[in-house]
């Protein structure tokens, strides 16, 4: 008996934008550059990231879906979507990420010790997302890549977005306290003045 090939959607592209210089806001499109996804907002205190809907036709209100708490003195990060919550661990000589997600252990890794680009790998070493960074661009921050099957889990979206953003912010913080500049035109530039301990 012959059996068809299970069908595998495409990846998706979600593109990162600060939406102003001095607005404590980066907008999150959809593979087209147009269509926002989310929007990842600034807080100057705990928690110091949330991530929101845009606001659609029905309703004219943003809606916060979840958020991201960073700590002075240890490198836990703790993240919060609707009611469950998720904490980030380093890894092996902080080049990676881990944390328990709704399909079971993830691991967001550095492709290097200095770049900012990192891959989101499941406990098979399979590969559901990437994210990549765009240091030199004027307003464009980064771009995620997802697995189309990486979709396929509720809410699992929501997770890779909210952790990859948690990942690289905390990592550009761990560099402000180590006296290092931050890159221009990266994600640590638009938060500089709003994220802190």
């Amino acid at each position: 008996m012959n059996r068809s090939p299970q069908f595998t959607p495409p990846s998706r592209f979600l593109h990162m934008y600060k939406e102003s210089s001095t607005d404590r806001r980066m907008a999150i499109l959809d593979s087209d550059k147009t269509t926002p996804v989310y929007i990842l907002k600034y807080f100057g205190s705990k928690p110091q990231l949330g991530l929101c809907r845009p606001p659609t036709p029905s309703s004219a209100l943003e809606i916060q879906i979840g958020s991201v708490s960073f700590h002075t003195g240890h490198d836990t990060v703790d993240l919060e979507l609707g009611t469950h919550a998720i904490s980030l661990e380093k890894g092996h000589l902080a080049r990676s990420t881990k944390f328990q997600s709704s399909v079971g252990p993830l691991t967001w890794k550095y492709d290097s010790a200095l770049g900012d680009d990192m891959r989101l790998t499941n406990a098979t070493g399979d590969s559901l997302a990437r994210f990549e960074s765009k240091k030199w661009a004027l307003h464009k921050v980064g771009k995620l890549e997802v697995d189309g099957k990486a979709e396929l889990g509720p809410g699992l979206l929501d997770e890779i977005v909210l952790s990859a953003m948690a990942t690289v912010v905390a990592k550009k913080r761990k560099r402000g306290t180590a006296g290092g500049v931050p890159d221009v035109g990266s994600l640590a530039e638009s938060i500089a003045s709003g994220v802190r301990g």
